[in-house]
């Protein structure tokens, strides 16, 4: 009797195994515990995510979790497939200017780290959002909130100086200061 009972327990494993891996998360019903579940999300980003949620409503696609502070391209990537967005929605693509074709690599692994003095890198204090967007870690809203810090507090005098910048921590400035400069 007793293997019939561990067959049984095993097809019903194997029937609700594929149910379980398609399950996604939907970001606009989940705790702060179910959204750290995901790859990239501790606390500090799924706390953003609640935050942004209840300030302005629902999400409806990937491009709407791009505008919360602390995600940017490479979370995007990694969110692509395990996020929904309502009742049984699919994940959506990221939008073109995160993560352009499918098959190109995130924008925080293609290009080398580039130096941060002399003519190489973008220049912070004169780039336009788009050349922003080339920095590792840079989508259109932490390009945005640069040319907005900008405009309204001055120059940068380095590029560890992008912490003052709402929304990018030291974890984003470690990862492209050596792609960016201010002369």
């Amino acid at each position: 009797m007793r293997p019939a009972l561990y067959a049984l327990l095993l097809a019903a494993m194997l029937l609700f195994a594929p149910r379980l891996a398609l399950a996604a998360v939907d970001v606009n019903t989940a705790t702060q515990s179910q959204l750290e579940t995901l790859p990239g999300i501790g606390p500090s980003k799924a706390i953003a995510i609640l935050e942004f949620r209840n300030a302005n409503g629902p999400f409806k696609a990937m491009s709407d979790l791009d505008k919360v502070p602390g995600i940017g391209p490479s979370t995007l990537a990694n969110l692509t497939g395990l996020v929904s967005f309502g009742e049984g929605s699919p994940s959506a693509a990221p939008p073109p200017a995160a993560s352009g074709p499918a098959t190109e690599a995130p924008p925080a692994e293609a290009p080398a780290p580039r130096p941060a003095s002399g003519g190489a890198g973008v220049n912070i204090n004169t780039a336009s959002a788009s050349e922003l967007q080339k920095l590792p870690g840079i989508g259109p809203s932490k390009a945005a909130a640069i040319l907005a810090d900008r405009d309204a507090r001055g120059a940068f005098k380095s590029c560890a100086d992008l912490d003052r910048v709402q929304g990018i921590g030291p974890a984003t400035v470690a990862g492209l200061v050596d792609a960016c400069r201010t002369e």
